[in-house]
C-alpha cells in the first residue's frame, strides 16, 4: 500500500507507522545532492530541501524532517567549519526510524529496502560491495567529481550520507594518515 506515489507503507510488516521512499525517489534524492554543482551554499541547500518537500526546523534550518520521518528531525546539513555558508554534506533517513526494541521486526524489512536502494544506485553509479560496519551494513560510491555517497542499513532504518568533493578528499586523507600513523595520526 502506498501513502503517495513516492512513499511505500511498511506499517503492517513492522506494527507501527513505517514508511520508505520508493527506490526511484531515493535515487532522485541522492542524485539531487551528489550531482549538484559543489560547493553548495546553505541557501542553495535550503532550496533543495524545499524542492524535495522537506521541512526545515524553524530554530535551526540545518535540521529537517522528511515525509517518511513522521515528523522526527531525521536529516542534517553539515557546514564547513571555516565558512559556515558552505555545505560539506548531508545525512538523512530514507525510511522511518523505529525504536531499537522493534529491531527483530524491522531488520528484515530495512535490509530488503536497503538492497533495493543499493541495486538502484548501482545501476546509476556502478556496482559496489556491502561493507560490514559496527552498526550494520553500508555501500559507498565516489563520483568523478569526488562527491561521495554512503547508503546505510542500520536495522531500524535506512539512511544516506552525502559528502561534498572537498569533504570526501578530507576524509580520504584522514584515513590514509591513520593507516600510516595509527589512530594518533597528526592533524
Amino acid at each position: 500500500m502506498r501513502t503517495s506515489t513516492n512513499i511505500l507503507d511498511y506499517s503492517r510488516n513492522i506494527g507501527i507507522p513505517f514508511y520508505a521512499y520508493t527506490p526511484d525517489q531515493a535515487a532522485t534524492i541522492a542524485r539531487t545532492w551528489v550531482e549538484h554543482t559543489w560547493p553548495i551554499t546553505i541557501d542553495e541547500a535550503l532550496k533543495l530541501c524545499n524542492q524535495l518537500e522537506w521541512s526545515n526546523a524553524p530554530d535551526d534550518p540545518r535540521f529537517f524532517s522528511t515525509p517518511v520521518s513522521t515528523g522526527e528531525r531525521s536529516g542534517t546539513i553539515s557546514l564547513d567549519i571555516d565558512n559556515r555558508n558552505v555545505v560539506t554534506g548531508i545525512r538523512l533517513g530514507l525510511t522511518t526510524r523505529c525504536h531499537i526494541a522493534l529491531i527483530s521486526k524491522s531488520s528484515t524489512v530495512t535490509h530488503r529496502i536497503y538492497e533495493c536502494y543499493r541495486n538502484t544506485l548501482s545501476q546509476i553509479y556502478g556496482t559496489t560491495d556491502n561493507i560490514e560496519g559496527m552498526s550494520g551494513i553500508y555501500s559507498d560510491w565516489t563520483l568523478p567529481s569526488y562527491a561521495s555517497l554512503r547508503l546505510y542499513s542500520l536495522g531500524t532504518f535506512v539512511s544516506i550520507r552525502i559528502h561534498s568533493p572537498s569533504e570526501t578528499k578530507s576524509v580520504a586523507l584522514d584515513a590514509s594518515y591513520e593507516k600510516i600513523y595509527g589512530p594518533d595520526a597528526p592533524q
